[in-house]
């Protein structure tokens, strides 16, 4: 790691200095007085680094006064240039902030930051492949700790000098050379067992050279006997197929006569139902002439109840006709009688209105109104004064709180200056002089005098605020009812205003109301109103006479269409019977001659049944026989397959062991050549351990 540029801003004695830039420096020299900051530039790179310096908490890194700071290094390693800021600040609890960039030939910064300081911080001590221990041991001696190195013991001394020379490294190779090992040491003794089950298998060949020939013999036999049971079976191998042949015809035959017989049954059921039809026909044409006459008296009745209904319906349409017009009248009547109601009631609240006006009462309250108005004009005025005092006095308070804390603190700041034994500075931690001191103790007592002045001139202003604001109250509280007095009287007067204005619109409107009145109920007492509808009902009365309907009449036509109505359902009847008797005669003739033709076919059907019946018993023979050679040839065929299948086991087995001699040949092989790799892994494991290549690197060291 090479620095390149250090950037310092309020890091212990260091406020804001310039960019110090180590470019070209090959070897430097840092001089200064005792406390000038020279550890304080090296303190910076480790803490940029890695967070740590001599300081025990990052927060008494920060300069005097300040509460941030940061530092940013630039610098080269193995050839590409990086830059680390680190920065804290002291607010509430303390925060930190740490990124890390890599700076392109061209400036450009591509960060190379971390989700956390902790994963960065482990990029960063991964790149430099150094941690701070290690760093403040080998390259960076700090001030007062240069023999940190040989007073380790020799264990810390090796493993220091481990991580300087990366020996880490040949632990790695160490690792790998064993893993290796164990993987060469497996697979021999894999190749070692799989070699023992060759030698097993090759032993058994002279059995299986043996078992081969009776194999062979075995297979001959069975083919010839499985051509025999063949040749047996095709001389009834259609039996089976003739059997079942004969049953389907026998099922169709069965089929047929059933569906005949059915065909019969309806046939005959169909006659049934022609001769009842013809029946009925029969016995409704004999009553032809009494159907007829009854037929003609409903029509009769019909015409007498049309001609009535009309009637009926017009005088319904005048009686509603004439039920409207009264409505309309009554109503007519109604409204005048609701209008001179509230001609009325209105005329009664006219007069009351007049008689609730109180001017003399009116003239009184405003006099009374007009005397509070201007002692409630001081009573504002106080309290708009005690509410300035009071934001006044919140002010105050509020800087003498925040004034007392700080005295605290300056208090507290000489104690330490006035306790102090050595010399360092108790807040910065550099070295601090006599005269310094009692520089720094004059600075601070006077910031505590200048906010103490402050506090006692803000605390003199608060008493005198307290007295203001008592004497100002004291006349308020004397004044409290002259509000409400002068609401109450503001109310009383809107009131009595309210009552004048309206006393003197009733009078205008009171003369007007009367004279509505007088006419509304000399229209009621000589009925002059709705003359029109008067003159409707007149005519509507006239119709009605005109029209000369009698309900008796009625009455006696609507009994002979209940006497007569059935003759008309019989007449229907009547007409069915005289178009359907010839139809129902001629279908019961077909019905005859199709029972004829279905009971000839179903003896057909019979004779035909009786033949098969003989065929099917002879064919049953046949089929049994069949089945018992198909037994016979499966069993042949399966003993085949059986020594078929032994005869290709024996071939099988034997270009295995063919197969095994090849593969024992390259297992052998391969045995060797893991057992040369062994030797070699074996030496590179010792010379990978700690007794090995790295305990020479570190006595060489």
């Amino acid at each position: 790691m090479l620095p390149i540029r250090l950037e310092l801003r309020n890091f212990l004695a260091y406020r804001a200095p310039d960019p110090v830039r180590f470019d070209g420096v090959h070897l430097g020299c840092l001089t200064g007085a005792n406390g000038a900051g020279k550890s304080s530039m090296l303190d910076a790179i480790t803490w940029a680094l890695w967070g740590k310096a001599r300081a025990k908490r990052d927060d008494e890194l920060v300069h005097l006064g300040q509460t941030d700071m940061y530092v940013q290094l630039d610098f080269e390693q193995e050839g590409a240039i990086y830059r680390v800021l680190r920065q804290r600040s002291r607010k509430g609890s303390g925060t930190g902030a740490l990124e890390l960039f890599s700076i392109a030939d061209d400036g450009a910064l591509n960060t190379l930051t971390e989700q956390s300081m902790r994963d960065t911080q482990a990029r960063i001590n991964r790149l430099l492949r150094l941690d701070y221990e290690t760093f403040v041991h080998s390259a960076f001696l700090q001030q007062g700790r240069a023999d940190a190195f040989t007073v380790k013991t020799p264990r810390d001394r090796k493993q220091i000098l481990s991580d300087i020379l990366g020996l880490v490294r040949w632990e790695a190779y160490e690792d790998a050379a064993k893993a290796e090992l164990r993987t060469i040491e497996s697979d021999i003794h894999i190749i070692e067992g799989n070699l023992r089950m060759i030698e097993e298998e090759l032993k058994k060949e002279p059995h299986l050279k043996a078992t081969l020939k009776q194999a062979e013999a075995a297979q001959v036999e069975a083919q010839a006997a499985l051509e025999i049971a063949e040749k047996s079976l095709k001389e009834v191998e259609t039996a089976r197929a003739d059997l079942q042949a004969a049953k389907m015809r026998q099922a169709d035959i069965d089929a047929r006569v059933k569906s005949l017989h059915a065909e019969l049954q309806g046939a005959l059921g169909e006659m049934t139902r022609q001769q009842e039809r013809i029946a009925g026909y029969e016995t409704t044409i004999s009553r032809r002439t009494e159907i007829e006459a009854g037929y003609d008296a409903l029509q009769a009745a019909r015409d007498a109840d049309a001609t009535l209904g009309d009637q009926l319906m017009q005088l319904k349409q005048i009686d509603d006709q004439q039920r409207d017009l009264e409505r309309t009248l009554d109503a007519a009547r109604a409204q005048l009688t609701n209008e001179l109601s509230v001609c009325e009631a209105e005329i009664n609240a006219l007069h009351g209105t007049i008689a609730n006006a109180h001017p003399d009462d009116l003239e009184e309250t405003q006099g009374e109104i007009a005397g509070l108005q201007a002692t409630e004009a001081r009573r504002e005025q106080l309290l708009e004064l005690i509410g300035t005092l009071e934001q006044e006095s919140a002010g105050l308070t509020a800087t003498n709180r925040a004034l007392k804390t700080e005295m605290d603190a300056i208090k507290k700041r000489l104690d330490n200056l006035n306790s102090l034994t050595d010399a360092q500075c108790p807040l910065c931690g550099q070295p601090l002089t006599e005269e310094h001191r009692v520089e720094l103790l004059a600075e601070v007592e006077a910031e505590g005098k200048q906010r103490g002045d402050a506090f006692r001139a803000n605390k003199a202003r608060l008493d005198s605020i307290a007295t203001e604001t008592a004497a100002q109250r004291t006349e308020l509280n004397g004044l409290s009812d002259v509000a409400r007095r002068l609401q109450m009287l503001g109310e009383r007067a809107a009131v009595l205003r309210a009552g004048v204005d309206a006393a003197s619109n009733a009078a205008a409107a009171l003369s007007a109301a009367e004279q509505r009145a007088e006419a509304l109920r000399s229209q009621l007492v000589s009925e002059a109103y709705a003359q029109d509808v008067r003159a409707q009902m007149q005519l509507v009365t006239e119709q009605r006479a005109a029209l000369g309907y009698d309900s008796g009449r009625h009455s006696a036509a609507r009994a002979d269409l209940q006497t007569y109505r059935e003759y008309e359902a019989q007449r229907t009847q009547l007409q069915v019977a005289l178009n359907g008797l010839p139809d129902a005669q001629a279908a019961l003739q077909n019905c005859e001659a199709r029972r004829l033709r279905l009971e000839r076919a179903i003896a057909d059907e019979a004779t035909h049944h009786e033949a098969l019946l003989v065929e099917i018993a002879g064919l049953e023979v046949k089929a049994r026989e069949q089945i018992a050679r198909e037994d016979e040839v499966r069993k042949q065929r399966a003993l085949e397959r059986q020594a078929y299948q032994r005869l290709v086991n024996a071939q099988q087995e034997l270009r295995t062991l063919d197969d095994q001699r090849k593969r024992k040949n390259d297992l052998e092989a391969r045995k060797i050549k893991r057992q040369e790799d062994q030797a070699l892994y074996v030496e590179l494991r010792d010379a990978f351990s700690k007794k090995g290549i790295p305990a020479m690197i570190i006595e060489a060291a």
